[in-house]
């Protein structure tokens, strides 16, 4: 019984509980037997009190009459029967079993016992006799001494043996009972020992026979068993798993390895055993800077701060022994909730590829090294011929041409014209140099520089999209919109800027700024700036007089490119300005040495920015700090701007509170201006907690009125809050510099004090208030985001009215703000019923000639509907309009046979334009749906084509490729 101990102490309490209840039992009806012989006592007593009182002068005989009554018999006594004349008579009397009295003495009271008194009679109590005195009015006494009844115990009786019989019987249930449970636990223990991961791939059920077995035995046995076989099929498929693993990671051909969250390798292959000569030990620590660096101190500082990184990845690496060069992949892998886990590593060797290239490099250098010297033989040669040719000029000028003959004449022309001819050549082949950024590579014209940083922003879009950054975009509403400047080498400045920005920046945002500088602020950064306007205007072969005298520069435009990388220490700053002014000067040939030295800052594209810089009259400006980022501003002359509206005022503008969350400081300033441009109410807010949500609600009530409340919600301040939810402590305070979170708001102070706790009920508080928003039906919802819309969760897309992808879209922002605030849109049936009241005046006016083909516009915004339909119209095209795609499913089932194409928007309430192309394609039904949507997107065109649409059309509407694309589709 030791292994069923639960048994065994189960038993024992039942037998000791079987056992107290008996030895009270027991104990209680002995007492009360003594007490009945007590009160017994107590009876005769006062029986023998009353007898003799009812005699005024009591004898002898008369007292021997009383004691043969009956209450006296199977009594035993001593009594003491005292007359007033002084004789006295003694009676005693004992029970057969009981011993006599030892001797003849006068009773005394004791008053500690147990007494009572009154005025003719005292007695006291003890366990085991009565005595008392009873005193007569005629003097008589009798002093008495009774003995209790022995306690008689009938063990015939039921009461005696009754109770024993059945704590017996309880007992012996208890046992066979517990002797019952512990066969069956040794059944089900010999069960489970023989379950093992061989057992074979069916149910097997436990031996158990029904009828002697308690359910829960036999439900313990099937569960075991399921367990079982459950386990077996789970180790069979990790075992398969394991050797696909072995065979396709220990034998690759390629390094690969595993690193967790904080750096630590927990895995590497054979390959990189051998590539590295390190074998794998668990009781071993390896970091991934234990086998290779990197010389670029960014990718450096990454490689030491894996935790930062949440993209994959493609580095260039060296190995720390031989300082071989190879290319490492690096791929994080995130847990169920967003957080990163760790990451998988793929090394290739590329060291002969770099060998190469850096052979290519030097033979470049050789080759631009043999350019300058030729150069400098040219101008050298130039400078030698230039000498004679123009004192050849010079002689040829004094001559007076009146008095020479034709013939001379002639001759004098002949020689004026070719020297000149000769000069002009050779000039130009000197200064060959200069006329390649000079103003001979020039056109000007009018640009539209709003118009270019919507393009340049678009066009990095991807590429910050892959490097985990946010983009920025931002257009002054008080700047011109166009003005008179080079289109080509402006774009391709501000390229170069922007693609030196998110090179070197790991986390963060970068952002493209562009408003005007008054000639005051431009002074300011003459005398704080790292690069002089003096020296600028010098080199470019302008005075300061001659540059602020231009009567057509009005003000500056200034375009900023704006970064939270790795940051420039000043001393770097100093090198690259002083290159960047060396470069341009005109001794540059002189410094080819300088030129190698710095040929980094030729790789970043500078050279190129400062020279079109200056060459379109302006300058760059450089402020950075090291861990804060950097900020490359250009600086152009504003000629001949052109102040068209980029941001249209409208009066429903004023009528609308826009709600704003978001935690990118420079996105919230720029949407302030914007508002406050065009009259907007806005309210900015950066952590929505509740105190925040008790303001915004009171204003929302306060103003119910005159306001139409609409919520802008950054996608990622709101996923922010998940990650932080996810993560201890210590890892919130080290990614607090990259995390969307803003620092401030976590101060840690004593380790003691401050925990994980706190910041994950800051998190919960902020993220409860932000579902109590998102959870107002009746509050307008934009969410903002840089991913796209189909990697969001359904369920915050569901709490939403409209969608915006960044970089932000000042128009598109207002015009969701119109369409989710103008009155309410007519409802479907009365937009049939129109279209089909169109359909018959137009048929009615119709004499002969065929009807156009009929075109369904699935579109939900009556803006766009009505821009659509004009266009069609136009083109001599009949519109049906659908609000969303279900009602466009409804069209169809009836007026399939006139309808001849589909212009399908993709994102609708109720059904999307994805959802509906797939409906109709499921039907069978092959009609031609082309695609409407803003976001012209790669992606946005593969996930139409997809599901089936046929052709893909970006918004705004082009009439002449829509023109073209209905032309392929609709043969009339």
């Amino acid at each position: 019984m030791q292994q069923f101990q639960s048994l065994q102490r189960l038993l024992v309490f039942y037998t000791l509980t079987l056992v107290a209840m008996l030895s009270l039992y027991y104990f209680i009806l002995f007492h009360e037997m003594r007490n009945y012989n007590k009160q017994h006592s107590v009876e005769v007593f006062h029986t023998l009190q009353h007898e003799m009182s009812e005699y005024n002068n009591p004898i002898n005989p008369v007292l021997k009459d009383i004691m043969e009554k009956p209450f006296m018999q199977g009594v035993s006594y001593q009594l003491i029967f005292a007359m007033p004349s002084g004789e006295t008579y003694i009676y005693q009397h004992t029970q057969p079993n009981e011993h006599g009295f030892a001797g003849i003495m006068f009773p005394t009271i004791e008053t500690s016992l147990l007494s009572y008194k009154n005025s003719h009679s005292t007695y006291t109590l003890s366990e085991r006799k009565l005595v008392g005195t009873i005193e007569l009015k005629s003097g008589h006494k009798l002093y008495t001494v009774l003995r209790h009844k022995p306690l008689d115990i009938d063990w015939v009786s039921y009461r005696y043996w009754l109770p024993l019989m059945t704590a017996i019987m309880f007992f012996t249930l208890a046992l066979l009972y517990v002797l019952k449970r512990r066969a069956n636990w040794e059944q089900l223990l010999r069960y489970t020992d023989n379950l093992s991961s061989h057992a074979k791939d069916a149910y097997i059920p436990p031996p158990f026979v029904t009828k002697e077995s308690t359910p829960d035995f036999l439900q313990l046995g099937n569960a075991l068993s399921r367990v079982s076989y459950q386990l077996h099929n789970n180790h069979r498929r990790i075992t398969t798993l394991q050797h696909r693993l072995e065979r396709l990671v220990d034998h690759a051909p390629l390094p690969m390895l595993m690193i967790m969250r904080h750096g630590q390798i927990s895995f590497f292959n054979k390959r990189f055993e051998q590539v590295f000569s390190t074998a794998f030990h668990d009781d071993s620590s390896y970091q991934l800077t234990d086998f290779i660096f990197s010389e670029d101190p960014s990718t450096q500082l990454l490689l030491q701060k894996l935790a930062t990184l949440r993209v994959t990845r493609t580095l260039l690496v060296c190995r720390l022994t031989n300082k071989k060069a190879y290319q490492l992949h690096i791929t994080p892998w995130f847990g169920e909730h967003g957080q990163v886990h760790g990451f998988t590593v793929l090394l290739n060797n590329i060291n002969e590829l770099v060998s190469k290239n850096a052979q290519l490099q030097q033979q470049n250098i050789e080759m631009q090294r043999r350019l300058d010297e030729f150069s400098i033989l040219k101008s050298s040669m130039g400078h030698d011929l230039r000498l004679p040719l123009e004192a050849m000029i010079d002689t040829l000028e004094p001559i007076d041409i009146s008095v020479l003959t034709d013939k001379q004449k002639q001759t004098v022309n002949t020689l004026v014209q070719t020297s000149q001819a000769m000069l002009i050549m050779l000039n130009e082949m000197l200064d060959i140099g200069e006329i390649e950024v000079r103003k001979t590579r020039l056109s000007i014209e009018a640009v539209d520089i709003y118009k270019m940083g919507q393009q340049i922003s678009h066009l990095f879009k991807k590429d910050a999209r892959q490097h985990g950054l946010e983009l920025l975009y931002f257009f002054a509403p008080d700047c011109p919109r166009l003005i008179d400047t080079d289109h080509k080498r402006l774009q391709e400045t501000l390229r170069n800027l922007l693609d030196n920005a998110i090179k070197f920046t790991n986390s963060g945002y970068v952002a493209l700024t562009i408003d005007t500088v008054s000639h005051a602020d431009v002074a300011l950064i003459k005398n704080t700036s790292l690069m002089n306007i003096d020296t600028i205007n010098q080199n470019n072969g302008l005075s300061k007089d001659n540059a602020n005298s231009d009567s057509t520069v009005h003000d500056w435009i200034r375009f900023s490119i704006e970064d939270s990388g790795i940051g420039i220490d000043i001393a770097k700053q100093h090198q690259l300005v002083t290159y960047l002014s060396q470069n341009n000067s005109a001794n540059k040939i002189k410094n080819n040495q300088y030129h190698q030295k710095n040929a980094m800052y030729k790789g970043l594209g500078l050279n190129d920015v400062n020279s079109f810089a200056r060459l379109l009259g302006g300058f760059i400006q450089i402020k950075s700090s090291m861990g804060k980022g950097s900020t490359f501003s250009l600086y152009l002359p504003c000629r001949q701007p052109n102040y068209q509206p980029v941001y249209h005022l409208n009066p429903h503008l004023t009528q609308i509170h826009l709600i704003t969350i978001i935690n990118q400081p420079l996105a919230a300033e720029h949407l302030k201006q914007l508002c406050n441009h065009l009259s907007i109410a806005v309210t900015v807010i950066t952590s929505a907690d509740n105190v925040d949500l008790v303001q915004l609600t009171d204003g929302l009530v306060k103003n119910k009125q005159n306001l139409a409340p609409i919520l802008l919600l950054d996608y990622d301040y709101y996923e922010s809050l998940t990650l932080v939810l996810s993560k201890p402590l210590d890892v919130v305070n080290q990614d607090s510099n990259n995390m969307t979170i803003p620092k401030q708001q976590i101060t840690v102070t004593d380790s003691a004090s401050i925990n994980n706790g706190i910041i994950n009920e800051e998190a919960g508080d902020k993220q409860q208030a932000l579902n109590h928003l998102l959870s107002n039906v009746s509050l307008p919802k934009i969410l903002l985001s840089m991913q796209s819309e189909r990697r969001i969760a359904s369920i915050l897309l569901d709490k939403c009215d409209g969608f915006l992808t960044k970089p932000l879209d000042a128009n598109l922002l207002l015009s969701e703000l119109l369409r989710l605030t103008l009155p309410t849109r007519k409802t479907f049936k009365q937009s049939t019923e129109i279209s089909t009241n169109s359909d018959l005046i137009e048929i009615t006016d119709k004499t002969n000639e065929a009807i156009s083909p009929l075109i369904l516009v699935v579109e939900d915004s009556p803006t766009n509907q009505k821009i659509a339909c004009k266009i069609l119209a136009k083109l001599g095209y009949r519109t049906i309009v659908a609000e969303n795609g279900q009602q466009a499913l409804d069209i169809l089932q009836t007026q399939r046979q006139e309808i001849a194409l589909i212009l399908m928007d993709c994102r609708m309430p109720v059904m999307d334009g994805l959802q509906a192309t797939q409906a109709i394609r499921a039907q069978g039904d092959d009609i031609p749906i082309v695609a409407l949507t803003a976001n012209n997107t790669e992606e946005d065109r593969t996930a139409c084509l997809e599901v089936g649409m046929d052709e893909f059309l970006a918004k705004p509407i082009n009439k002449n490729k829509l023109q073209e694309m209905l032309a392929s589709f609709i043969k009339t």
